[in-house]
């Protein structure tokens, strides 16, 4: 370049010393011209009668070969885009855009002077279609200029030169200032003053533009320069792409290497700006502002509405998520939590960005967020917020009028992308991103009238974000029943340091997306994912799971309508409308549209691959119609339970597998392989309140079901899921072992009835939103798991679950001191031994039973600090305070009413055994430093083995001295569970 521009100094300065003994040389213009120009002509016709001045502006673009020619003639503008790439010419007239090549106008030479690239050198190919086209005659023609000396232009001393153009029959002349002229913008190139053309005279057969059928006469026509840049100002560039919004039909891609429109992200995350501009364009506008993630991949968006700066019209601000996989969008109040689940409407976002059609336009279909298809065409390039962008259009007739219910006839879409050369922070090099979107709608009874233009700014764009500790997708708010939750902790076998240290992140990615291919899951289903390891090359991945949404929420219910012949009715009896679309959407036979759950016995379900079906009615009258959102063939959604299920099965059968790419110590790639062997439901983990009470005293039986209504001894309304416990813990009336709490109503009903784990299905209601719960038994008993006892067992029961069978032991006819239970017998075996009486010999070790051995601590009452006055000839030596207990129950000699536990610096630890009970009368006790004595619990003057099995077969006995100290305690809690279980409990209620 530099070069080129001291070859070029160096034929100037030659030129100017030349002119003062020799002709001076024709200015060729386009050796200074590098890469663009920009001029303002007027162009004088006066052999017309009346005669005509033309008022044009015209710019071109030398190395992107495009130029743009706006003429003012008689009070009526025209804008001509040109484009020497793809031959195409675009003549704008208000908002009427026809499209032509450009060799097309070569007959309208009054200001299309197109250059003639037949009597060119190929290299020099290069049309130009306005007045400056006559400048670039001088670059081939200039040997056969004739100087005609030197004369005034506008009083300003010029030179002049004729080229007669015999192809067309034209003489034409140039004036160029005589001497070197400094523009007034400071333009001099490197030093190299523009020496400025004047003015053009072109005589010879000119037609009437204004009325060609005038034919044509000899004119002379002057064009006439009053101002010339050899540069373009970027703030004009603009104007070589058509103006936004225009259908100029037939339009083909500006480069013919430029082809294919760019491609959306598949997962980003972006801050939406609509300019809504109201009353057709005026200048009244209104700005929404949104956040906007997207992920593909997942099959779900996310709409973050209002964050505080909506103008004019603000709203309350909500997040929507959109789940393509089911067909159903969930609106969630930010403030307040409350959740509505409704179908999914594929036009319904444009709503929501407050410019309906911005939202077509970016609501094309689930699999890509935008209508980027193939009518898109390459517009050339642009610049928007000081980004250079490539532009690219498309005129549609399929964006959705949500206040018609019709499609718009016509809506011109401009997308602008960043170019290769535009870093965007966070994101690689030469990543496209969109930047901005135009939609300018047209009058359906006039499409040649602009009805309004909107526009979308897409700020902060990020292709990535933090979806996996917490996926921002979830819809927790839904779903805040612990019922509808399950932590899954699934455990693999792997070393920590192979992979999932150096990226977690695209661990628990991996661990998603097995977890939702092999279970048919909704990503808005992972609420959370947690990542943990040990020292024993084993790797933990927790999961928030979701239930799924009750099925009618993938359906529109429709006007009532009879079931037609065409219609299948599904024989099994349908108890509600949820069961029935379930029905509809897990149907086999073909696909199913819509379906009907008609009244009557309230348990008919018709399915039907008809929105509305034809036929003869079948005669039951007019049913509840319901037809699918969105007709996506997905499977059905399983809950939780079910998913768990198909988990396991994978990972018996090994299939459960995730492999990582890592970096070894000494720097080379290689791929740790991770094995799940487990998986686990932790109970409850995300329960509001009394997490850890619930898992010490009671733990879910079932969830999503209560039991049948003939179990329940009382039923509390309208109270929280904590007072429910403390109720069953406190009550005298009865034994509470088992209640029911659902969550929607707040229901608790209380059972004395002891269930299996799980319960069995005839003893069951389902109901997704309730849990049972049943009183936890073997807090009282050591497990040695792994083994059984080997004598004879005084009794032996059928069960399913190890509570119940600790429950057996409590309440059985003899004082049961220890229980075998067996996961592949299912049998419970009781004794009327403890383990520590049996000796050694007497367990082998079982890989399907565990012994359970009852604590003797369980039936004596602690008073620390204290001890009770009086001899102390029984002891034992170094002994623990549960095996002091047990020797006390068994003490062949006296009745052993309690205990001192005594740690004492001299003697260590000892027990003393006592016949005197701590509430007699005359009991001496006193305050100890280092002793604490229990004391044997009796209950109506029984022990506690015979005060059980007594009160379980005499129905008429309600409580007894033992309750009511039991009955305070419960009372305590029950005034903590009203203190602290308020916020969850009644925000869920207002729900």
């Amino acid at each position: 370049m530099g070069a080129t521009r001291a070859r070029t100094a160096v034929i100037v300065m030659v030129a100017v010393m030349a002119a003062a003994t020799a002709d001076p040389t024709l200015p060729d213009i386009w050796k200074v011209v590098e890469d663009s120009y920009d001029s303002t002509l007027t162009i004088n016709f006066p052999d017309l009668e009346v005669g005509t001045t033309m008022l044009v502006d015209e710019l071109y673009d030398i190395k992107g070969k495009q130029g743009v020619v706006e003429v003012l003639s008689r009070g009526h503008t025209t804008i001509n885009n040109y484009y020497t790439l793809s031959q195409q010419s675009f003549l704008v007239e208000g908002t009427m855009c026809s499209q032509g090549l450009v060799m097309m106008q070569d007959n309208y030479r009054v200001w299309g002077w197109i250059y003639d690239n037949t009597e060119s050198p190929v290299e020099e190919q290069n049309f130009l279609y306005g007045p400056s086209a006559l400048l670039r005659l001088v670059r081939d023609y200039g040997k056969d200029a004739v100087y005609l000396g030197e004369t005034t232009v506008r009083d300003i001393s010029a030179y002049h030169w004729s080229i007669p153009h015999t192809s067309s029959h034209h003489q034409v002349t140039y004036y160029f200032a005589a001497d070197q002229w400094t523009m007034p913008y400071g333009h001099v190139l490197d030093g190299i003053q523009l020496q400025a053309p004047l003015m053009v005279k072109v005589e010879g057969p000119q037609g009437n533009p204004w009325n060609v059928e005038e034919g044509e006469s000899n004119q002379t026509v002057y064009y006439e320069y009053t101002d010339f840049k050899p540069y373009v100002r970027p703030a004009r560039r603009h104007r070589f792409l058509v103006r936004e919004g225009l259908e100029c039909k037939n339009r083909e891609s500006l480069d013919p290497e430029i082809l294919e429109p760019p491609t959306a992200p598949y997962q980003f995350q972006v801050f939406l700006e609509t300019v809504i501009r109201e009353d057709g364009g005026s200048e009244h506008q209104t700005i929404f502002r949104s956040w906007l993630y997207y992920s593909m991949w997942m099959q779900v968006i996310r709409l973050d509405i209002n964050p505080g700066q909506d103008a004019f019209n603000p709203t309350a601000a909500y997040k929507s998520i959109h789940d393509y996989y089911t067909g159903i969008e969930y609106r969630i109040d930010t403030a307040t939590g409350m959740c509505q689940i409704r179908p999914l409407e594929g036009h319904q976002l444009g709503n929501q960005l407050g410019s309906h059609s911005i939202g077509g336009v970016i609501m094309a279909d689930p699999e890509n967020l935008f209508h980027l298809d193939d009518s898109y065409m390459f517009n050339g390039y642009s610049e928007t917020r000081g980004i250079k962008t490539s532009r690219w259009t498309s005129v549609r007739d399929d964006i959705y009028n949500p206040e018609t219910g019709e499609n718009y006839k016509k809506v011109v879409v401009d997308y602008q992308f960043n170019t290769e050369d535009v870093r965007t922070e966070g994101e690689k090099e030469g990543t496209l991103l969109p930047v901005r979107v135009d939609t300018t709608v047209y009058n359906d009874n006039n499409t040649n009238e602009i009805l309004y233009r909107d526009t979308l700014n897409l700020l902060h764009m990020q292709t990535s974000f933090q979806e996996y500790d917490f996926n921002p997708f979830h819809v927790g708010e839904c779903m805040d029943w612990p019922t509808e939750h399950t932590w899954l902790k699934i455990t693999f076998a792997g070393d920590w340091l192979h992979g999932a240290s150096q990226a977690p992140d695209a661990f628990k990615k991996k661990m998603i997306e097995y977890v939702a291919e092999n279970t048919h899951s909704s990503y808005v289903r992972f609420a959370e994912v947690q990542l943990d390891h040990d020292l024993s090359d084993l790797v933990y991945g927790t999961m928030l799971i979701l239930e799924h949404a009750p099925y009618r929420f993938q359906f529109n219910q429709l006007e009532d309508k009879e079931p037609t012949e065409y219609d299948t009715k599904i024989l099994v009896n349908m108890h509600d409308v949820d069961a029935c679309a379930y029905a509809c959407l897990g149907y086999k036979p073909f696909e199913c549209r819509s379906f009907y759950k008609c009244k009557g016995d309230g348990r008919t379900c018709y399915v039907s691959n008809y929105e509305n079906s034809d036929g003869a009615s079948l005669g039951v009258g007019l049913c509840p119609h319901y037809s699918k959102a969105l007709l996506t063939e997905t499977p059905v959604q399983e809950p939780n339970k079910e998913m768990e299920v198909i988990l396991a099965a994978k990972i018996l059968a090994g299939d459960f597998t995730i492999e990582m790419d890592y970096t070894d110590h000494e720097g080379n790639p290689q791929i740790g392989t991770y094995y799940a062997i487990a998986e686990k439901n932790e109970i409850f983990g995300d329960d509001p309140l009394f997490v850890d009470f619930l898992r010490n005293d009671f733990y879910p039986a079932y969830k999503q079901g209560k039991l049948l209504g003939k179990y329940t001894d009382l039923k509390i309304t309208k109270v929280s899921y904590d007072v429910c416990l403390a109720r069953c813990l406190g009550q005298v009336s009865f034994e509470c072992e088992t209640f029911s709490y659902c969550y929607e109503y707040q229901e608790c009903m209380l059972s004395s009835e002891v269930v299996d784990t799980p319960p069995d299905a005839n003893q069951l209601v389902q109901q997704t939103d309730c849990a049972v719960i049943i009183r936890t038994h073997t807090l009282d008993y050591t497990l040695m798991e792994g083994f059984v006892y080997l004598g004879e067992p005084k009794e032996i029961h059928t069960t399913l679950g190890v509570e119940k069978c600790a429950y057996l032991c409590d309440t059985a006819n003899f004082t049961c001191r220890s229980f075998d239970f067996c996961l592949d017998s299912i049998k419970c075996s009781l004794y009327d031994h403890h383990t520590a009486d049996s000796p050694d010999g007497m367990f082998n070790e079982s890989k399907a039973c565990m012994h359970y051995s009852r604590n003797a601590l369980v039936d004596f009452t602690k008073y620390s600090n204290q001890m009770i006055v009086g001899t102390r000839d029984r002891y034992i030596k170094d002994t623990t305070p549960s095996a002091c207990a047990q020797v006390c129950e068994d003490e062949p000699d006296f009745g052993c009413n309690g205990f001192d536990y005594c740690e004492e610096a001299e003697s260590g630890v000892t027990c003393f055994l006592t016949e005197d009970h701590y509430s007699d009368d005359g009991t001496q006790i006193s305050d100890s430093l280092t002793c604490d004595h229990y004391s044997r619990d009796y209950y109506e003057g029984m022990d506690r083995d015979s005060y059980a099995h007594n009160k379980k077969n005499d129905p008429k006995y309600k409580y007894g001295p033992g309750d009511m100290a039991g009955l305070g305690v419960s009372m305590l809690v029950i005034s903590i569970a009203l203190t602290f279980a308020g916020v969850y409990a009644y925000n869920k209620y207002m729900k």
